[in-house]
Parts: C-alpha cells; structure tokens; sequence
C-alpha cells in the first residue's frame, strides 16, 4: 500500500443513496470517476487515503451520457474539489494506451465493501480489442488473490512499474469463477470530455505539442504503418524493440515509439521526427502541417524536413454557454448554471457554476464567474471563446453584451471582448429539438458568402399579420439566417421567429420611431442597409465574431447612435452544444 501512487480516491457520495467507489486525480482540482458512481448527486466527498486526506468536498462539474439500463456508453463523471489538493496527479498514458501497453500486467485499486478503509490492489491484463460500449476486457492474473469487484469502479487502471494510466475501471463480471471486468480506455474517455487531452503528455513531448500532434493524425490509417516503424527502428542499428503487432492507426504507432522503448530523450525525439517525415511522404495532405510540427516541437533534432510547409493550425475554439432560468414557483429568481464546451460537434465539459439567484443578483453572479469559466479552457486565446447566454423567450433582448467583462483591467462590455450570443431557453431544454437541429446543420454545409443567405424585413417591408409571417418562416425556401429591423423587430416576432427553429436571427433593440415618416431616412432601413453592407462578405460561421467587430466600432465613434453595431443583439442558436439529458435510475 505504501508503494501506490498517492492520487488514488474514494469517492462518497452525500446523498442518502449512500452510493461509492473509487476515482483519481487528474489535476489539482479535478477527479475521474464513473457516472454510476456518483448517480445523480450533485456533491460528492473525496478522500485520498494514501495521503492521508479525508472528505474533501466536491462538485460534480460533468457526467457522460450513460444511463443505466439505457445508454451503456460514457460511464464518465468528473469531479471539481472546492479547494484544490497539493498531490500529484495521475500521469495519463498516450491516447492508445490500451493498444500499446496489451497484455502487460496492470493494476487497480479499489475500495470493495471489506477494504473502504484501506483500498485492495488487484491485478489482470487488457486485451486491445473494443467491446460494444467501447469498453476493453480485463482479465485476472492467475486464479488467487484479489479480484475486481464492487468499490473499483471509477479506479485507475495503471501500469506496473511506472504507474501510468491507461483507463479507467468501469464494471465487474459478478461470477467469481471469471474474473473478468471492463476497462474504459482513454480515447474514450476522452471522446466524451475532451479537456482530458490537455493532460496528458507524450514521451519528451509536452501536452500542447501532443494534442496538437493528435489533432494532425487524428483518423489517419495507413496500410504500411508497421513497415514505416519497422524501417525507422532499423535506421537505429539491428538490435531493437519489437513493436506491438497490431497497432489500429498512425497515432498508435508514433505513440508507441515515443513512450514504448527505453532509448535514451534526445534518441526519441529524433525516431519520432524520422517517423513524422516518413508519415509525411505516405500521406501528402498532412505534410505541411507535420513539417509546421516538426519545427515548433522538434528541438532542432536534425532530421530531414517534411516538404510544402504552410502556417500552422489555428487556436481551437470555446464557449462558455451561461443558461439563465425562471426558478419554479418563485417570483423573480432565477437559476444560473455556467459549462465550458471545447468539441465543436457537442456536448458539455465542465459545470463552472450552479446557483438560484434574485433577479437583481444576475448579472453580477455571471459578471464575476465568466472569468473561471475562460481560465477552464486553455487551449482558446483571448478572443476564440464565444459567450452563449440562453435565456427565456422574453429576455432574449437583454443586453448581456453590455455586462461586464471583469478579465478586461478596464472592465469594457462583455461584447467587446468577446463574441456574445443569445440562445432560446426553450430550444435548449427542449427533449427533442429536431427542427432546429436539421436547419443548423444544413446552415453548417453552406459555404456561401452571407449576402446570399440572409433574409431581411424591415419598414420598407408590408407589415403581415401574424399568422401570415409565421406562416412565411415555415416555407420550405426559407434560408437558416433573418434580419428584422424597425416595426418587424418586435418582441412578437422575434418569439415566433424564434419558435420556428431559425438557427440565426439578428435584430436592434433600438426601436423605430420614425418608420412612418419615410423610408428614406427611417432608423430601422438605415440599419438593415449598414448591416447587410458589413456582413456580405463573410461566411455564416463568421457572423458572431464580425457583431464584436461591429460592437466595437460603435464604441469608437463619437455618435454611436447611427452606428448599426450599437445595441444589437445576435441569436446563434448552435443545438450541438446541450447538456445530456439524464435519467439515472436509483
């Protein structure tokens, strides 16, 4: 026991389900368990026995999509400590830790019914090939000693020796005779909590040069993948390790060679870039960016350049989306939840904030959490964080891009800082949005410049009854993106605008008094023919950040007033980005 890494954890669950098991530490302030293990608590205590640290409170910040008896995939839940802990964290193994370590001897430790007080190590293999839910097989070494069981889910599954981490406990044949369990790998892990990635390194490689290194061979299969490592290992002399005989893709193979031998730091990084640039010759289309690589993270090893360099990747995106809710049954209250999200095709990473406030206190709770919400995702600069506020029907024309930006030293408006967007509450919780998910995506597959896709009424345009104008959003030619202006840009029409699953509308919260005096030199036609002047030329996906733009520039001017970027409010409903609806079973 006293040899074991100290980040191993008990997990508590303070519920009265009394439910448990095991997790580990990944960071100073985060902890990797299982979704059964924590249920639907929102709290959970932590121990780390080893070090001799007790109950530490914790919030559960995310949870995969599995649910018992429905959805056996993503058994995932991460748990943020309120304090964070000085310990060690895990070291994680590479992204095909399973491939490259099979059939070496593995172990875990668990806190079955017998052992909460102390923790039980037991030992198996893995085998590489995935079962149905994306789990790997363990199996017991030999037919003695202790057996995975009740208590071990959540626990690290660690290799002997240097204890890194290849995966992560999540069920246990309960026929004593087989001695079987499930190991959920890391890719997978990560598949549903991406900022996984940004923790682990590889080899004499740093976090940022690997994840961006998996970014380039991410899905890249070559047929002579094994040859390629073979012939790169001869360069070395006859004499050398045998790689794994099945290795299911490229970033196997370099990952193997850069954390599966014991040549010496400076011989690997030269193996590694000789294999990068024999990728790049296989592979074409990836050649500039593996030579962009080479030459950021390669330390200047000698190997030989990959040609047709071109500029690097660009900074990922982020989001912060803050949904603001009616509470209940309660006058003027509301409750605030903050996530971050890093996968551009969906989901949640972590909870930042959780919180029934007045309605007086709103803006000041969001005002002061932005700031840890942006610090949650490092990867992003500055300005590649997108703010999404989804909010109800009737407050989606608050101006929430003139909030606060409290990470600016002097304090400018949210919308200057950062691209803002609102969303439709309604739309986000709804159970089954299909609509406005097929016209996003549809939206998404356009390639078009804006000035073909954006639809505009505004007072030159004969107002229409109601019935009639929703009646208009619903026929089938009807493009993703509308424009309303002056007697359109009501709270009426926005809402039906809205409740057609229109994935982008844009408007100004200044009304229009003078629409009836002319259209000439009417408020509401001077706005719609600025705007569309400065958003012809760009993509869809574009638009947010060309409203900051346009934010800014009427901040800039001396009569703001006639500037189409003052008080304008930009809906950007992407339904990709939705937290898992849970049912957990007791």
């Amino acid at each position: 026991m006293s040899a074991s890494p100290r980040w191993h954890a008990r997990i508590d669950v303070t519920d009265a389900s009394g439910r448990g098991g095991s997790g580990f530490l990944i960071d100073a302030h985060h902890v990797l368990t299982c979704a059964h293990v924590v249920g639907d608590a929102k709290n959970a205590a932590v121990s780390f026995l080893l070090a001799d640290k007790r109950g530490l409170p914790g919030e559960v910040v995310f949870r995969g999509p599995w649910v018992r008896g429905v959805a056996d995939e993503g058994d995932i839940a991460v748990i943020r400590l309120t304090d964070p802990v000085d310990l060690e964290p895990a070291r994680l193994a590479p992204w095909n830790g399973v491939q490259i370590y099979a059939g070496q001897r593995l172990s875990a430790l668990g806190f079955p019914d017998s052992y909460r007080d102390t923790g039980q190590i037991a030992h198996f293999t893995a085998v590489g090939a995935r079962l149905a839910n994306g789990t790997c097989q363990t199996d017991a070494i030999g037919p003695r000693g202790p057996r995975l069981d009740r208590g071990y889910s959540g626990s690290a599954a660690y290799l002997q020796g240097t204890d890194e981490v290849v995966g992560m406990m999540t069920a246990a044949d309960r026929d004593p005779e087989m001695r079987t369990g499930m190991l959920l790998p890391l890719d997978e892990i990560g598949r549903h909590w991406p900022p996984l990635l940004d923790r682990i390194c590889l080899g004499p490689f740093g976090a940022k040069a690997y994840r961006e290194l998996h970014a380039i061979l991410h899905g890249l299969e070559l047929a002579e993948t094994h040859r390629l490592l073979l012939e790169v290992l001869r360069q070395r002399g006859p004499l050398f390790p045998q790689p794994p005989a099945v290795l299911s893709n490229v970033l196997a193979a370099v990952e193997w060679l850069a954390v599966g031998t014991t040549f010496p730091r400076e011989e690997v990084v030269d193996l590694v870039i000789t294999l990068l640039r024999r990728i790049g010759q296989e592979s074409p289309q990836r050649a500039a960016l593996l030579h962009e690589w080479v030459g950021q993270h390669g330390w200047g090893a000698g190997a030989a350049p990959i040609p047709a360099a071109a500029p690097g990747p660009a900074p990922r995106p982020g989001w912060v989306v803050v949904r603001i809710a009616p509470t209940a049954g309660v006058r003027r209250s509301y409750h605030v939840t903050i996530w971050t999200a890093t996968d551009p095709d969906g989901g949640m990473d972590e909870r930042i904030l959780e919180q029934t406030v007045t309605e007086d206190e709103v803006k000041d709770t969001v005002e002061r959490s932005l700031p840890a919400a942006y610090q949650a995702i490092p990867h992003a600069t500055y300005d590649s964080i997108t703010v999404e506020f989804v909010l109800p029907l009737g407050h989606l024309a608050w101006p929430v891009d003139d909030w606060r930006a409290l990470d600016d030293l002097e304090h400018v408006p949210l919308g200057w800082s950062r691209p803002v967007v609102v969303r439709a509450l309604d739309w986000f919780d709804h159970p089954h949005p299909r609509k406005i998910q097929d016209r996003a995506e549809r939206l998404r597959a356009d390639t078009r410049r804006l000035d073909a896709m954006l639809e505009w009424l505004d007072c030159a345009e004969p107002e229409r009854k109601l019935g009639s104008f929703q009646a208009w959003l619903r026929m089938s030619e009807r493009r993703g993106v509308l424009g309303l202006a002056g007697s359109w840009a009501t709270p009426e029409r926005i809402s039906s605008a809205v409740a057609s699953g229109l994935p982008v509308l844009l408007w100004p919260r200044a009304a229009c008094h003078d629409h009836s005096t002319g259209h000439g030199g009417c408020a509401g036609v001077r706005f719609r023919t600025a705007m569309a002047a400065r958003l012809g030329d760009i993509r869809s996906d574009e638009l947010p950040l060309r409203i900051r733009d346009l934010r800014v520039e009427a901040g800039a001017v001396d009569d703001e007033h006639d500037h189409c970027g003052r008080e304008v409010t930009l809906l950007w409903d992407d339904p990709r980005r939705r937290p898992v609806q849970l049912s957990f079973a007791k």
